[in-house]
């Protein structure tokens, strides 16, 4: 008997069951895995905020997530800052090793950081559909529609299913990038209208940094 997901993933299941008679539970869950991780990485919308115990005459800091593995380093910045916009600590701050933050310089008195990570998911056997914390529920509800045009997008361009159909595939694949760039840019708008049209002078900024793009 099929066993349906718990919030978010269930309404995701039940449409795509609907449409794809014959679909397993094992590769419906494989299948949303998949674009779960893809499209994690290519939005950084799934995000988690790490405090780091820094201490003078450390350059290295090991941290793991609640939920999921880390995946690219957003920002770097120290909360008891009084200035309201967020900066990078300083400059030259990476994340060559995911999980492992280095810093150019220590601090000179021990202190906490706070981390702000992108994550993708992890893979594990004991846990049947893809990871996500509660809080971050709303992503995959603001983003239904475009996650359902990758899975079944994916299950589509399976060889030899009773629901294979190649062109199909491509056409749920395109909206499903498109969805993907539109929620990438939400994120880089903070899901503010027309984004923020006023910057501060970066001749001011202390530590400039590139963001991503």
């Amino acid at each position: 008997m099929p066993t349906v997901p718990s919030p978010p993933w269930d309404d995701i299941y039940k449409e795509v069951k609907v449409a794809m008679p014959g679909l397993t539970d094992a590769v419906f869950q494989q299948a949303s895995y998949q674009v779960w991780k893809d499209f994690t990485d290519k939005t950084n919308l799934w995000t988690e905020e790490v405090p780091i115990n820094v201490t003078p005459n450390v350059l290295s800091y090991q941290f793991t997530c609640v939920n999921g593995q880390p995946n690219r380093l957003l920002l770097l910045y120290d909360p008891a800052q009084q200035d309201p916009d967020r900066k990078w600590v300083q400059g030259n701050v990476g994340m060559q090793v995911p999980g492992i933050i280095t810093i150019s310089y220590s601090p000179s008195m021990a202190t906490v950081w706070n981390a702000v990570v992108a994550k993708i998911p992890v893979v594990r056997s004991s846990q049947n559909y893809p990871d996500i914390d509660t809080p971050s529920n709303w992503i995959v509800d603001k983003y239904r529609d475009g996650l359902v045009f990758g899975i079944m997008g994916r299950l589509q361009n399976l060889p030899a299913k009773t629901y294979s159909n190649p062109k199909l595939a491509m056409w749920n694949r395109q909206n499903y990038i498109a969805e993907r760039s539109k929620a990438r840019a939400d994120g880089q708008k903070a899901n503010v209208y027309g984004g923020q049209r006023w910057q501060y002078p970066q001749s001011f900024a202390t530590t400039g940094r590139k963001g991503w793009t």
